[in-house]
């Protein structure tokens, strides 16, 4: 089975990033150093108590990364950063 689609009025196609993560490899409490993924929302990064946001950011890299490999997809991140780039 596909990731959910929502069709837009602009003809552009919306799908869930969580889906998209979770199946490119990605799941809940996956960590990266003392950066992980929510154990309990996909699209929420977490401190484990000594991330600094350069690990942050690297974890946030991989995730898109493999969303990428896996299906071709770059996602977007809502957030805006301040200072610093994925």
């Amino acid at each position: 089975a596909g990731a959910p689609q929502w069709p837009q009025p602009d003809g552009r196609t919306k799908t869930s990033a969580a889906w998209l993560i979770e199946h490119a490899g990605i799941p809940k409490g996956f960590t990266l150093g003392a950066a992980a993924v929510s154990t309990k929302h996909t699209l929420a990064l977490t401190n484990r108590g000594t991330a600094t946001a350069k690990d942050l950011l690297s974890l946030a890299t991989h995730v898109r990364a493999q969303v990428h490999q896996a299906f071709a997809i770059t996602l977007v991140n809502e957030p805006v950063l301040v200072n610093c780039t994925l």
